[in-house]
């Protein structure tokens, strides 16, 4: 502690400093829950959890300037015990004489706390080391149609700082980094493999968090858990930050694109990628349940607290503030001056007689009643044969809801996977109906089904086109709305024995049906449903492929067209080719001339 200059006074104020943060960052957590239960908007619900989170950062300042000398006294362990009269856990005079039981448990607690705000900031620069790599390897610029697409959002989003979009090969999500140069990350896959009005969605939702400088707030999210890592009240509060945060840019992004539906589809999807190793693409998992389900008008659930988690906090609090009391608010005398009791007498401890309650025993039994209740409530659910028998006559008349569950085959489900089932409406006759139906889903994918509107009729229904989809190719058909319809009119084309896959990434791209006859009048025959999506996703339309062949290049491969399309040859090029004298090109040094920049 010599080496870095902290007088002894200092090492003690600032260890009593970060243990009275302990309860003071519950009851900030306490009291953010009940402002926040009946707040329903998004941006108010974000400000409260920032202004509780800058709170949170001011209150160990405060509680240091409190315990500077000549202000109220600084707390001490001896005093504290000696005001609880708990004398079998004190030391003897010998031991505490010249106060060095305190201060070396405080210097204990503070190295404690330097090593870990040590390492959490070695962690922070690493991710800044890591984020500014990403910056610098394997990317490149946008295509100038991409780039203006996303230079119109940043138009209408009134964002006047420069942004530099880049496209990342080594990036599994969408990214916007930086504040005062920001930059924006696309992965590859994300632009190959979401529709134009998807794509454009999750632009619209990075360039909110640059709109609303997100970054500089993250900044100062990090530090503060750098700073206070050691309390799970301050990570709870961030995270809810961050989620309130997504929301809001979600809400932007919906505004500026019209399309919830669409969007929840885009953050689906790549959820679906992350989990697919071909793919490789992940959204932020933190919250996306529950984006999803906001974004579709569904109940979310996500970040509720829980009563018996509410009746911890409350006594950690109510303790907190019966110690900041006794050892805040009374004049602490000197050790030479105190004199415990060790035998075991009550004459010295005339505050808490042996036949008197203990302190806050009222407020603990009173924040042990949310507990009971949810035991109540649960005891409610559970068969008749297995409550006691004062409760006998209360058990309704059918089965209980976990009773009929486990008939069907799920047992041992924890509290959570309860809650989430009863609230999504899955029961156990949906669970047959859907054994019945060939599936047999773990609770996970039970809930995805439910959720996703998946009934037993609309797997026969699809299954009766020939697919034979899984559990979760029936939740992908389902999630980017495909029919039964659907599958057919595709099949009226001439792909009997078309995929799942073929179609899933059919109905992404926007692929109709109807298309296959549109290229075909132009003469391109055999397309293969590859092709078809190739041509979306390059934005190849009918018009294109007419330009082209009125300009002379006829009876081209469909790999042509893309070659094309993608190295920019355009109407325009032809024509401006053509006035320089340059006639009978092919396809291909009409490409290679558009390389070399020659014109």
């Amino acid at each position: 502690m010599s080496a870095l200059s902290l007088s002894p006074d200092t090492i003690h104020r600032l260890g009593w400093t970060l243990i009275h943060f302990i309860w003071q960052g519950f009851a900030l957590a306490l009291l953010f829950h009940l402002a926040i239960l009946p707040v329903r908007k998004v941006a108010t619900r974000y400000a409260l959890a920032l202004a509780v989170f800058v709170g949170m950062a001011i209150c160990p300042i405060v509680t240091f300037v409190a315990l500077r000398p000549g202000s109220t006294p600084g707390p001490s362990f001896m005093p504290v015990f000696h005001e609880l009269a708990v004398p079998a856990f004190l030391p003897s005079s010998a031991q505490i004489a010249g106060n060095s039981f305190a201060c070396d448990w405080a210097s204990v607690f503070v190295l404690f706390w330097l090593a870990g705000v040590l390492i959490f900031s070695v962690r922070a620069v690493g991710g800044w080391i890591v984020l500014e790599r990403m910056c610098r390897e394997n990317t490149e610029g946008l295509s100038s149609q991409l780039r203006q697409r996303c230079l119109s959002f940043q138009r209408r989003l009134g964002i006047t700082k420069v942004v530099r979009y880049l496209e990342s090969r080594n990036l599994d999500a969408p990214a916007a980094i930086g504040w005062l140069r920001p930059i924006i990350l696309l992965p590859v896959t994300a632009i190959a493999g979401l529709s134009p009005q998807q794509l454009d969605a999750v632009i619209a939702h990075e360039l909110a968090h640059i709109r609303r400088c997100d970054s500089l707030i993250n900044l100062f999210q990090v530090a503060v858990e750098s700073c206070l890592f050691y309390h799970p009240a301050v990570w709870w509060l961030s995270r809810r930050i961050r989620m309130e945060r997504e929301h809001c840019c979600d809400d932007i992004a919906v505004a500026v694109c019209g399309d919830a539906a669409e969007y929840a589809r885009a953050l689906a999807l790549m959820e679906q990628w992350r989990a697919t190793p071909a793919f490789a693409l992940g959204a932020n998992s933190g919250s996306l349940r529950s984006r999803i389900a906001r974004l579709l008008g569904m109940p979310v659930t996500a970040g509720a607290v829980r009563t018996r988690g509410l009746a911890v906090v409350g006594i950690l609090v109510m303790a907190g503030a019966v110690f900041a009391s006794t050892s805040l608010t009374k004049t602490i005398p000197a050790l030479s001056e105190l004199s415990f009791n060790v035998s075991g007498s009550t004459a010295m401890i005339p505050q808490y007689a042996p036949d008197a309650p203990m302190p806050d025993t009222d407020a603990m039994q009173s924040s042990r009643k949310p507990v009971q209740f949810i035991m109540a409530s649960a005891q409610s659910d559970r068969p008749a044969a297995q409550q006691p028998a004062h409760q006998a006559s209360h058990a309704p008349s059918g089965e209980s809801y976990i009773a009929g569950l486990e008939s069907v085959g799920l047992k041992n489900l924890t509290a959570d996977q309860l809650i989430a089932l009863k609230v999504q409406g899955v029961t156990p006759q949906y669970v047959r109906d859907l054994h019945a139906a060939g599936l047999n889903p773990d609770v996970n994918r039970l809930l995805a089904l439910k959720i996703q509107g998946v009934d037993p009729t609309y797997v026969r229904d699809i299954r009766s086109t020939g697919l034979k989809p899984s559990v979760g190719d029936l939740i992908a058909l389902r999630v980017q709305g495909v029919t039964p319809e659907y599958v057919r009119q595709i099949q009226a084309q001439g792909f009997k024995n078309i995929s799942t896959q073929d179609v899933i990434g059919m109905r992404v791209q926007g692929v109709k049906p109807s298309d296959f006859a549109e290229f075909e009048r132009l003469g391109l025959k055999g397309m293969s449903i590859g092709d078809l999506i190739a041509f979306r996703v390059q934005g190849i339309t009918p018009e294109y492929i007419h330009s082209l062949q009125s300009a002379g290049f006829t009876n081209l491969h469909t790999h042509d067209y893309i070659a094309a399309k993608v190295q920019g040859v355009t109407p325009e090029f032809i024509q401006k080719v053509k006035s320089h004298g340059f006639a009978n090109l092919n396809i291909h040094q009409l490409i290679a001339l558009k390389n070399s920049g020659v014109l």
